[in-house]
């Protein structure tokens, strides 16, 4: 089955997600990701950008980011149902885009799609998807689950395959070309819907603390660019 433009053929990850997220989850998801998108990322990303979503599944971040063109990437016919009308969905994966995108991206967004691939050499065949498809002065953002952080509660998911921890990303990015802008090891929780309290003002704190005090923090952030 399908899991934000992977393909996973022994796990109906349509059962899965169901039972993992709850609707009251996914509304509560919509606003944690409209805070994340006013006070973090709309930073790298201008009005005038286009932005690619790899892996959208339910269009957290396409949807609340402002930016110019917007498009989610995802295998999942799913996704089309989530998207906002200003949303241009491809159901395929990242490696089949449109040829003629290459090259004229602004911005290349992933979260928490690495670790659900089947391979190493698959997430170096994603990461080198998105610098090809980046303009020269092109950005990744990649939010990511760090098992250094959450050590074996990194695998109470059973469609998590890849263990990745920040240096591992950070070397992958490397590999196929990317700088380093920006790199962040303790950035969120592991499951923001269970660990972030429900109040807006109290994430908004979270996300001022400084790195050292964020106790919680199971997912790291990345930004880089294009050499």
């Amino acid at each position: 089955m399908l899991k934000n433009g992977v393909n996973n053929k022994m796990i109906d990850l349509d059962i899965c997600y169901k039972k993992r997220f709850k609707k009251n989850d996914l509304v509560w998801k919509q606003r944690v990701w409209a805070v994340l998108c006013q006070d973090i990322f709309q930073d790298f990303i201008s009005s005038e950008d286009t932005v690619i979503d790899f892996g959208a599944g339910y269009c957290e971040f396409i949807n609340n980011i402002k930016c110019k063109n917007k498009i989610a990437v995802d295998l999942n016919p799913n996704t089309k149902k989530f998207a906002d009308k200003d949303v241009h969905v491809l159901t395929t994966s990242p490696d089949k885009l449109l040829v003629g995108l290459k090259g004229k991206v602004d911005v290349v967004f992933i979260s928490n799609l690495l670790e659900h691939l089947n391979s190493k050499e698959e997430v170096l065949k994603v990461l080198k998807t998105a610098y090809d498809y980046l303009s020269t002065k092109g950005r990744v953002i990649i939010l990511q689950p760090n098992i250094s952080l959450v050590k074996e509660k990194y695998w109470d998911f059973i469609d998590h395959k890849i263990a990745l921890n920040g240096l591992s990303v950070i070397e992958a990015l490397e590999m196929v070309g990317f700088k380093k802008l920006l790199f962040i090891e303790k950035f969120l929780p592991y499951r923001t819907q269970n660990k972030f309290p429900k109040s807006i003002l109290l994430i908004k704190i979270f996300l001022k603390l400084p790195c050292f005090l964020r106790f919680i923090a199971g997912q790291s952030l990345f930004i880089f660019s294009k050499r």
